[in-house]
């Protein structure tokens, strides 16, 4: 495309224009200096350079954790994986393979042809006599012709690696690396770790391994997906434990979004980021006209932005209701394709208004874009009932959490909207030919209505959290009062939502001066003392009730008698059997 040397054309680093550093001798030797200079220099060639009206722009929504399966390959795009390490290599002593390059100035001097045919082999035929004539007197490991190679490098499918010279600067110094990822061992220990696993217990390997596997892959960004996403994410995990610095950086032939891990800060977990081109809805555009009076838009006519994302991570939490919560977003950026600059006011991913007007699209067959449903079937329409219920159940699967964070008031119209589709007697025939998919939706928001209620009694049981005004009796006369409050819904709860309500009153209950409350055999003479014992009798006593109550609303499910849901089926006043 003739406009895209402008990309970026107007970008400072360091107080150097970018272009400085695609000459030489402008060496980089900062490790923040790299990551800024890579990025820009990734984002021109993978996603500005071969941006044409044809571009498959990623959707706003598969930027949100949990992220989606891709089912396209674009291979005539650019993809690409690479490393760099904060420090000088040793090759014998790296654990993973690549082919070592040379700088001209080492002891032996060793000439650039030899660098050249290293990487020659690893390309496709026809572009390798371009690759010659173009870079024959060229040193390729200078950053300086980065940007130049990177042109060649997209075509191989193995990664390339950065690191320091003998001199302290930052040099392209191998190819054809293949990351290391030991999926079984990581898969198993983390299982083991969470509580999932259990020694020779292969039903629950079984049952909570899919579980398991995506809280690993989103942990570092990546959906269950390609070897190349998935050993870059094992890789960082190694490096990580290995105190080193790095960064990886990903960009997918199907995902068309550059993932970055960034471990130079040689923290638990690296930091995740992500860019795509994206486009901005017509509402979002009219909403902020500044952005095209600034020129952030890379096409106005399809009001395609570059995106970048800022993920932080969390550590799993049995005591969550939603326990699937691995990763949010904590920051959002508008990158300008000219200066760089950053528009972050925008909330792209997370808008109520936004997230709303969707489902009512969707609802009534005039959404546009896709989903994936089940991890194996993408949805592009939602046109028929059929595909209408997929997409809605995919997107309810998706959006759980944030649904749960943005309120009771948002919950309350998203039931409405769904409930004005799923309650309707017009559809009572198509819901009857697709009764599994009907209950599989009225399901998702009956478990939805279930976790937003138990929120109140998870708030007062995390452990660690402290908050003014609210000590261990506060907590547990709050505590005792939700019971009371809900103990004619509790029961009817789905089991594992039960469950995990029984789990967080016990987490509460592990308070040690409680603990010893109820070791007593009569109550204490303190009247204050007396009372925090009456509380806590109490709450066994409404626990003790509930569980026996749910156990036999349990056993009669098993016998074909449904627990209560949200919203009724057109076909008859029942509802799905709990999964």
């Amino acid at each position: 495309m003739a406009r895209t040397p402008e990309f970026f054309s107007d970008v400072k680093l360091d107080g150097l224009p970018l272009a400085a550093y695609r000459k030489e001798p402008a060496a980089i030797r900062d490790r923040n200096l790299l990551k800024d200079f890579l990025e820009y220099t990734h984002i021109r060639l993978g996603l500005l350079a071969p941006y044409d009206e044809s571009y498959p722009l990623i959707e706003p929504r598969e930027l949100l954790p949990s992220f989606d399966k891709n089912f396209s390959e674009y291979n005539h795009l650019p993809s690409f994986s690479m490393i760099a390490f904060n420090r000088a290599l040793s090759y014998q002593e790296e654990i993973f393979q690549f082919d070592l390059l040379h700088p001209p100035g080492e002891g032996k001097r060793r000439s650039v042809r030899e660098d050249l045919d290293k990487i020659v082999p690893h390309l496709d035929r026809d572009i390798r006599s371009v690759f010659k004539q173009q870079l024959s007197a060229r040193d390729i490991t200078e950053l300086a012709h980065y940007e130049e190679l990177l042109g060649f490098l997209v075509h191989m499918d193995r990664a390339h690696v950065v690191a320091r010279d003998e001199a302290g600067d930052f040099r392209l110094l191998g190819v054809y690396a293949s990351f290391p990822s030991d999926l079984d061992t990581e898969l198993k220990v983390l299982g083991r770790r969470l509580g999932k696993f259990k020694k020779l217990d292969s039903a629950s390997y079984e049952r909570e391994r899919e579980f398991v596997y995506q809280f690993l892959m989103e942990l570092y960004g990546f959906p269950i997906a390609s070897e190349r996403r998935t050993s870059g994410a094992l890789f960082a995990r190694r490096l990580s434990r290995l105190k080193e610095q790095y960064l990886i950086k990903v960009l997918g032939a199907s995902d068309r979004t550059i993932t970055s891990l960034s471990g130079f800060e040689q923290k638990r977990y690296p930091l995740v980021e992500k860019i795509a081109l994206i486009p901005l809805s017509p509402g979002l555009a009219e909403a902020h006209p500044h952005l095209q009076e600034g020129g952030f838009y890379v096409d106005p006519q399809r009001r395609v932005v570059i995106l970048k994302v800022t993920y932080q991570q969390h550590k799993y939490n049995r005591y969550n209701v939603l326990e699937d919560r691995a990763m949010s977003i904590v920051r959002q950026e508008i990158i300008h394709p000219y200066h760089g600059g950053r528009e972050s006011n925008l909330n792209i991913l997370k808008d109520t208004k936004r997230t709303l007007k969707e489902l009512t699209d969707i609802v009534r067959g005039e959404h546009t874009g896709s989903i994936t449903y089940r991890r194996s079937d993408l949805i592009t329409s939602t046109k028929t009932h059929e595909e209408r219920l997929k997409f809605l159940s995919a997107w309810l699967a998706k959006n759980q959490r944030r649904l749960g964070t943005y309120g009771q008031e948002t919950f309350e119209a998203t039931k409405k909207v769904l409930n004005s589709y799923l309650s309707q007697r017009d559809y009572r025939e198509v819901f009857a030919k697709h009764r599994e998919l009907h209950h599989e939706v009225v399901h998702r928001l009956a478990y939805l209505n279930q976790v937003l209620q138990l929120q109140p009694l998870e708030k007062l049981a995390q452990p660690g959290k402290r908050q003014p005004g609210l000590g261990p009796s506060r907590r547990l006369a709050l505590a005792v009062a939700f019971l009371e409050e809900n103990q004619d819904q509790l029961p009817y709860f789905y089991p594992d939502l039960f469950e995990k309500c029984c789990h967080l009153f016990d987490q509460i209950l592990h308070y040690p001066y409680f603990k010893k409350l109820l070791g007593k055999e009569s109550p204490p003479a303190s009247s204050f003392r007396r009372r925090v014992w009456e509380i806590l009798v109490r709450g066994q006593e409404l626990m003790a009730e509930m569980r026996k109550q749910h156990g036999w609303i349990a056993r009669e499910a098993s016998r074909g008698t449904p627990f209560p849901i949200v919203v009724s089926d057109p076909r008859q006043p029942s509802s799905p059997k709990p999964a």
